[in-house]
């Protein structure tokens, strides 16, 4: 459904579809150097499995880009979400329907271990 929307807008030559579990493929797409304005996954509900999908977004979303999320209304992906809210500084985005989105910091840091917030 998403892809056929992405094509009905046009962006479907300048959208890649990954149909594979999303921790694998974002190790993946990481760790072979692929970056990306904004990202869209609607991956495993697992709290751990959410958290290693966020973990390598952050790695492949650009400075002050993009990513959106389905169904984080469940507990075990809104508690990953606050954590990176809280510790690395993401910022809600408005988007209509039951999508969540953040924006990553313009400035990319890394926290000192000391500065962990509970989440």
């Amino acid at each position: 459904m998403a892809w056929d929307a992405l094509n009905t807008a046009g962006l479907g030559a300048q959208t890649t579809l990954v149909v594979e579990s999303s921790s694998i493929a974002l190790a993946r797409l990481a760790g072979a150097g692929f970056t990306a304005d904004a990202a869209f996954v609607d991956g495993s509900h697992r709290f751990h499995e959410v958290f290693v999908d966020l973990y390598f977004l952050r790695r492949l979303i650009r400075p002050g880009g993009v990513i959106i999320l389905d169904d984080a209304v469940w507990p075990s992906v809104a508690t990953a979400l606050r954590y990176f809210d809280l510790n690395l500084g993401w910022q809600p985005v408005s988007i209509a329907g039951r999508l969540t989105a953040r924006r990553t910091p313009e400035e990319p840091f890394e926290p000192a271990f000391t500065d962990f917030k509970p989440f």
